[in-house]
This record gives structure tokens, C-alpha cells and sequence, in this order.
């Protein structure tokens, strides 16, 4: 049984420009100001619509489905490690 990944990358160029509606036309954009490029690192990317000429950011990584599995098994573990702690710190205030 293959999971997806729960975040990753986007890929915006198979979508439609958010201006005219046009699939498959956006492209990467070059950061223009020294805001943009520091926000380069982050999770924001620029895109240019090669038909209306649109340029914008849009949120560069998209919430995937995972299994219902995962998600329990993560919640399990959270739930564990809180009260392993939680008797930890109990102990050591004890003393």
C-alpha cells in the first residue's frame, strides 16, 4: 500500500491563470525586488501567465491525502510521548 507525501511541492504550470482562465500557460517568474527574492526561500513562488501577461504569487506546496493509518499512528505517538513526559515531570518535582 503506497501514502502520499502530506506536504509537497505544487506544480502551478498544468493550472489555470487565476486572470483569464487558461490552462497550461503559467510560468515561472524571476523575482523582480529584493523582497521577492528573499521571499524566494520561502513557500511563496512567483508565476507569469504567458497568454494575459499576469504575474502574482501563488502558495508553492499543497496539503495531499495520506491514510487514515498515518494520521492515527501519529496522533498515538503524540499522545504517548505527552504522557511520557508528563510522568517525567512528575517525578522530578516529587524530589
Amino acid at each position: 500500500m503506497q501514502t502520499e507525501k502530506f506536504l509537497l511541492k505544487k506544480d502551478h504550470i498544468f493550472e489555470k491563470c487565476p486572470n483569464c482562465g487558461v490552462v497550461g500557460r503559467l510560468r515561472r517568474s524571476k523575482p523582480k525586488t529584493s523582497v521577492e527574492r528573499s521571499g524566494k526561500l520561502g513557500i511563496w513562488a512567483y508565476y507569469r501567465c504567458r497568454e494575459c501577461d499576469w504575474r502574482g504569487k501563488k502558495l508553492s506546496i499543497s496539503m495531499r491525502r495520506i491514510s487514515y493509518k498515518t494520521i492515527i499512528l501519529y496522533l498515538f505517538l503524540m499522545l504517548a510521548t505527552a504522557a511520557i513526559v508528563r510522568l517525567v515531570i512528575q517525578k522530578f518535582a516529587m524530589n
